[in-house]
């Protein structure tokens, strides 16, 4: 009986002890839910959107680049390795719109859009962009007529010269 009558006492001499605020009523707490839920659906979708750009970028500069160099598709291949390992390097811009904007890298951007894309294309950059090119040395960052480019000829396809550096 005394601890009863010394916490009573307490709680009304000593305010601010018992949190003054009501409990939310259900409709608020529902209400905040919801605004909880879209700001996290807003943040998938502009995620989602910013995914789909990119790899949109990735299967346009395979197909303008090296779609139609060889027909088992090694070159275009090559050409998505070296923009994600590009994309994947402290050394160079961290997105694929970034890598490809670059002053002095990948002239066929000026041909983006203007043709419709094969759908294996999109196959092959979704793939990249999602699981790499674990078969593509992580160094594999130049892409060239030039032979002289790179550390390194990693490959050679049709003149084209796929090379090792600084990643």
């Amino acid at each position: 009986m005394r601890i009863l009558l010394i916490t009573l006492l307490f709680l009304v001499l000593v305010p601010g002890v018992v949190s003054s605020a009501k409990d939310p009523t259900f409709s608020e707490r529902v209400t905040e839910m919801v605004r909880e839920h879209r700001v996290l659906v807003d943040r998938l979708i502009a995620y989602w959107e910013f995914q789909h750009e990119e790899i949109n970028l990735l299967a346009e500069v395979i197909y303008h680049e090296n779609w139609h160099t060889d027909k088992d598709k090694r070159a275009a291949y090559l050409t998505g390795a070296v923009v994600m390992n590009r994309v994947n390097s402290p050394l160079w811009p961290n997105t694929v719109k970034a890598v490809l904007h670059q002053k002095g890298q990948y002239s066929t951007v000026k041909y983006f859009y203007t043709k419709e894309i094969p759908a294996e294309c999109y196959d092959m950059a979704r793939d990249i962009y999602k699981n790499g090119t674990p078969d593509v040395p992580a160094d594999v960052i130049f892409q060239s007529m030039n032979p002289n480019l790179g550390k390194k000829r990693y490959e050679t396809i049709n003149g084209e010269y796929f090379a090792h550096g600084r990643a």
